[in-house]
């Protein structure tokens, strides 16, 4: 499935400049918009369960405070993620997206690796999932366990992005946009890599991307970006 895409429209955390972030709600708008991907942040709850939040703590993104990984699964049901959507679990988003979109998962912690894996395997969606994360020790424990896992790497720095997601099996990496310049986009593909940069809400940047040979752009608006595909 992930093949079958020519160029990406990845709704970053959901359509999360209209609706809360990470929420069932977000995902939803960004499905009706017909984003090709949505990119979604998963952690552990104390219990053990993927749930879908981007930071360590629940003190920005709900009504609650804390630390995610102190907190079980029925704690975190307790709060408000915005306009009474909860904080949900990442087979719910699964359910969710299942035959109608690509899934990043974005793999905030490396405890989530093996978890998140598991579940997506066990629900036959692994063709549906792309694993993605800063940190290559998460995307090295999804590879070691399961080959037929689709990786790509995240990347902030200039540094050996390009050249560690290669070392690491990856299909795609993720530059912050910035660093998507077309000599990188250039020798990404020369290593056999796709390259979707992030996070671009404004269409002349993400048009000046895809010029350079961009194979796809995440967004908070995936809806402004949808010309992009033609």
């Amino acid at each position: 499935m992930l093949e079958e895409v020519r160029f990406f429209v990845v709704a970053h955390r959901g359509a999360s400049a209209y609706e809360p972030e990470n929420t069932l709600r977000s995902v939803r708008r960004a499905l009706e918009i017909g984003a090709d991907a949505v990119e979604i942040d998963v952690r552990l709850s104390a219990d053990g369960v993927p749930v879908v939040i981007h930071d360590e703590t629940v003190d920005r993104t709900t009504d609650g405070t804390g630390r995610v990984a102190e907190m079980t699964l029925d704690d975190l049901r307790r709060l408000d993620a915005g306009q009474g959507e909860g904080i949900p679990t990442l087979e719910e988003i699964l359910d969710e997206v299942r035959g109608r979109a690509i899934l990043f998962v974005e793999l905030k912690v490396d405890e989530a690796a093996l978890p998140s894996l598991r579940l997506v395997r066990d629900v036959g969606m692994l063709d549906e999932v792309l694993f993605i994360s800063f940190s290559q020790n998460a995307l090295s424990r999804v590879r070691a366990d399961e080959e037929g896992a689709h990786i790509g790497l995240i990347y902030f720095k200039p540094s050996d992005g390009i050249v560690g997601a290669k070392k690491l099996g990856c299909e795609f990496v993720l530059p912050y946009y910035r660093l998507a310049t077309g000599k990188a986009i250039a020798f990404a593909h020369r290593m056999g890599l796709r390259v979707v940069p992030w996070t671009v809400d404004d269409l002349e940047t993400a048009r000046e991307l895809k010029r350079r040979g961009a194979d796809g752009v995440a967004s908070n608006r995936p809806d402004v970006m949808m010309p992009l595909r033609e």
